[in-house]
């Protein structure tokens, strides 16, 4: 026994660091899945999965990060933008509507990545959810100060310097209203905030009425004259306003969550995924195309865009009811995005990988009170420091991200057989990772004289993995349920459009997320990776093996 202690160690060792790689088994998250769910009422329609995603879908996005990509990145071709978006959406739509009707269980996709791409996969996609979740609360609570600044403005009032914020230099605005609002959104979950679904529908509403009558009203205001140019930052700036406007779309995703509860999956997710897809395109484009005819793109308001437009044109009855059909949308939104992240630092306590206080559950209110609190601090501190630019853009990267990871997931999922196992020595993540690095080389390079150079050869490699992944390698796992069309070709153009995307983001913005990422691998490396539920799985049975 003495001589095997070493071994031991060394053996347990090894099986940390393979954790970066280890799976987590899909028999296992399907038991505790059924272990924590009860069963499932396949009762939805796709009238049903339309509803809930574009009340999903529909809200802050629109009036907080329009006015940006606007003004400075594509001007009245901001419609174009969003119809990109949707296209990439769309793509990343079918992936989640694979794993979700294969692996119907909780953690969208941090556990999709876990079981597909291992474990450090999942914990990165987890880790960097925070900035889909609780970096859209302070970027939504800045644009609910936006609009409050509004209401003062249609009463030809100033509003105080604790709305508008106090200037500390000519980069950091201090704007104590916006940490206020989520600091009473934080308290409100603390004591618990069941589903309402006469809430949601509400909210829904009051937000599509806010929209369309900024849309019909605006219309009879547009001065055709502001859409010339049409294009005046060229197509490199529709990407650029792709990546700006992706906000809109946060929350799309959660409409593949009701997979397990629909009736025909095969026939209606479809149907309620472009459907959702198709209103709220339609929706965004009319803002889009109203809101820079009403007003020349460089005059557009950054802070409150649609109300400010009917400012503009001398219209402030009407600047105030947007301003407080927004407010209330916003106030909702901001709800939603801190109930949101909790769950997620819970899911990924009880693998091992986040601290263990996270996964404390009131029994009372069954709410998971220190990850609200924590989460409501840490937005609150965003919301102070960073401006909603900045914000925007990380709350894109973090989305983009997800969206990457689960096409990704699907890939490697066909790929291998019903036990996990994939019969090639050089394996599709191989080619995956080759994929995503030749194609962020590609929007790196974007916009240079000499970056033709470049992307044509990347161009040639990333058409080269397609081909050699669809033509000569088999596919040994398919599932019987809902199927994402021509893999591996759809899930790679979504790694790729993704991928682009996010190269079109400001450099600061990617050097945020990547120095956040830093700070998470340290507590992985330093905890999650020895807490690990697999990771003390593994090691009792290397003991129980070695003692035999």
């Amino acid at each position: 026994m003495g001589d095997s202690q070493p071994l031991i160690r060394n053996r347990k060792s090894v099986y940390r660091w393979e954790s970066l790689t280890r799976r987590y088994p899909i028999e296992e998250a399907l038991q505790e899945e059924e272990a924590n769910t009860a069963g499932l009422n396949k009762c939805l329609t796709a009238i049903d999965i339309i509803s809930y995603g574009v009340g999903s879908t529909v809200g802050a996005g629109v009036f907080v990060s329009i006015g940006n990509a606007i003004q400075t990145t594509a001007g009245p071709g901001t419609l174009l933008s969003f119809v990109f978006a949707a296209f990439a959406c769309l793509i990343s739509a079918f992936c989640y509507s694979e794993f979700s009707t294969k692996i119907p269980v909780s953690g969208s996709a941090y556990s999709f990545a876990y079981v597909a791409l291992g474990e450090f996969t999942g914990w990165f996609i987890g880790w960097n959810l925070t900035l889909e979740y609780a970096i859209s609360a302070s970027a939504v609570a800045r644009g609910w100060a936006g609009y409050f600044e509004t209401v003062f403005s249609v009463f030809n009032k100033t509003a105080p310097e604790w709305i508008t914020g106090y200037s500390i230099n000519s980069v950091i605005n201090f704007a104590p209203i916006a940490p206020a609002i989520i600091i009473v959104c934080t308290i409100v979950l603390i004591f618990g905030v069941k589903d309402s679904s006469r809430f949601n529908l509400a909210i829904t509403c009051v937000n599509i009425v806010t929209i369309l009558f900024f849309i019909i009203l605006g219309a009879i205001h547009v001065d055709y004259k502001n859409w010339n140019p049409f294009l005046p930052f060229g197509f490199a700036g529709v990407f650029k306003g792709c990546s700006r406007i992706f906000f809109s779309f946060v929350g799309f995703d959660s409409v593949t969550t009701l997979s397990g509860e629909v009736k025909n999956p095969k026939r209606d997710l479809p149907i309620g995924i472009v459907g959702t897809l198709i209103i709220a395109t339609s929706l965004y484009v009319g803002v889009s195309l109203v809101l820079s005819g009403v007003v020349n793109y460089v005059n557009v308001n950054l802070q409150s865009p649609l109300s400010s437009a009917f400012i503009s044109i001398d219209m402030r009855w009407a600047a105030g009811l947007v301003a407080m059909g927004t407010l209330t949308s916003l106030t909702a939104s901001t709800l939603c995005s801190l109930l949101g992240q909790p769950r997620i630092y819970l899911q990924m306590a009880k693998d091992g990988l986040f601290f263990k206080k996270f996964a404390e559950v009131d029994p009372k209110t069954q709410v998971p009170i220190f990850g609200t609190v924590f989460t409501g601090v840490f937005a609150s501190i965003l919301a102070v420091s960073l401006n909603l630019d900045e914000l925007s853009n990380m709350i894109s990267i973090g989305t983009l991200l997800a969206f990457t990871v689960v096409c990704a997931g699907v890939v490697v999922l066909r790929f291998r057989d019903d036990n996990g196992v994939e019969p090639y020595r050089i394996q599709s993540p191989i080619f995956l990772l080759a994929f995503f690095i030749i194609a962020t080389i590609f929007g790196l390079c974007g916009g240079y004289s000499w970056s033709i150079a470049v992307q044509i050869p990347c161009a040639v490699l990333l058409v080269a993995i397609i081909v050699f992944l669809t033509f000569f390698r088999k596919q040994q796992s398919v599932p019987t349920t809902f199927k994402c069309p021509l893999v591996p070709v759809v899930p790679l153009v979504g790694i790729f459009v993704n991928t682009y995307i996010i190269m079109q983001l400001d450099i600061a913005s990617l050097y945020r997320v990547i120095v956040w990422t830093a700070l998470g691998s340290v507590i992985y490396f330093g905890y999650g990776i020895r807490n690990s539920k697999l990771n003390r799985m593994y090691d009792d049975e290397v003991s129980n093996s070695i003692n035999q």
